[in-house]
């Protein structure tokens, strides 16, 4: 999408379904329509003709970085995301077994929560908050399950009028042993990649961001003495959660893809012993800092919720 808008002249207007983009006099002016009020709010940009005249990289520098921010709002709370182009990068890291280092494509653009979702967000979208630590709105949600997150996501879509992504059949609430515990503990769920709502990311997609066009082991830095200003961890954290953007963003503009909680991820953990767990990214506050790696991966059973464990949502750009 935005590799065709830096091909417009300063004077056309690009338009899809959700985004409008009018290039004039050396500005971007950005319409959102996809506000759950539909308040058509006019966002300005500095965006000079020489950065329009160059063709937009498989990638991003940080000079498109704020270009690449979409806000949105669901009843006055506001949530951005940020667009990620297609490309290629190197996922893993030689000190991840489970992770060695190879090329991998996105095969399509997509946008991605520039933060964690945060208690105020998830507490308007789904009526409760679950998370032990309510100390602040601003902090990200936990105590979430892999099932809670789905939830979210197509409820998110609901409320702002686009398609589910995720379908959900022979749902139980009872565990292994037989106990009910009234919410989702076991499910066949799938997800159509093609639709244009709210979904998680896959773990793929997840790095890429976090990566953002670097070979840093952590999301902002590869510098350990440096990783206290970008990540909530073991060190400094106090052990517990902390307001989103408190700490620095990486190279594309995304927050906490490092700590403060483990984000989970659409997929499959794929080990022959527990073939139905799902994958963690980015660590928590409690974890040492091999754990908040871009590369690090953990595993979980979808139905557990812990104060550990939170998420970040994506959509698919749908042409």
């Amino acid at each position: 999408m935005l590799e065709n808008l830096r091909r417009k002249s300063l004077t056309k207007t690009y338009n899809d379904l959700t985004h409008q983009v009018h290039f004039e006099l050396g500005y971007a002016h950005y319409e959102n329509h996809l506000s759950i009020h539909q308040c058509m709010d006019q966002y300005k940009q500095r965006f000079s003709k020489g950065k329009t005249s160059k063709p937009l990289p498989n990638t991003f520098d940080q000079v498109s970085k704020d270009f690449r921010l979409v806000p949105f709002s669901l009843d006055a709370t506001n949530f951005n995301m940020i667009y990620c182009s297609k490309g290629t990068f190197t996922m893993g890291h030689g000190s991840q077994k489970d992770n060695k280092p190879k090329t991998e494509i996105i095969e399509r653009a997509f946008l991605l929560g520039e933060t964690e979702i945060t208690q105020e967000l998830y507490e308007k979208v789904m009526g409760t908050n679950p998370s032990y630590s309510k100390n602040n709105p601003q902090n990200p949600v936990e105590n979430v399950s892999w099932y809670d997150a789905i939830l979210f996501c197509n409820e998110l879509s609901r409320l702002q009028g686009l398609d589910d992504c995720y379908a959900l059949k022979d749902i139980s609430t009872r565990d292994k042993h037989g106990n009910d515990f009234k919410r989702i503990m076991s499910a066949q769920v799938t997800c159509d990649f093609t639709k244009n709502g709210y979904r998680l990311p896959t773990e793929k997609e997840w790095e890429y961001a976090a990566k953002a066009s670097t070979e840093n082991r952590w999301a902002g830095t590869d510098d350990e003495s440096k990783l206290k200003e970008y990540a909530w961890f073991d060190e400094n954290s106090n052990l517990s959660t902390h307001p989103i953007k408190t700490k620095k963003p990486n190279e594309w503009g995304f927050c906490d893809m490092s700590g403060n909680v483990g984000e989970w991820c659409w997929d499959n953990a794929d080990l022959k012993d527990k073939p139905l767990h799902r994958v963690h990214r980015g660590g928590c506050f409690s974890h040492e800092i091999s754990w908040v790696r871009s590369a690090h991966r953990r595993k979980e059973d979808p139905s557990v919720q812990s104060l550990f464990s939170g998420f970040r949502v994506c959509r698919t750009v749908v042409n």
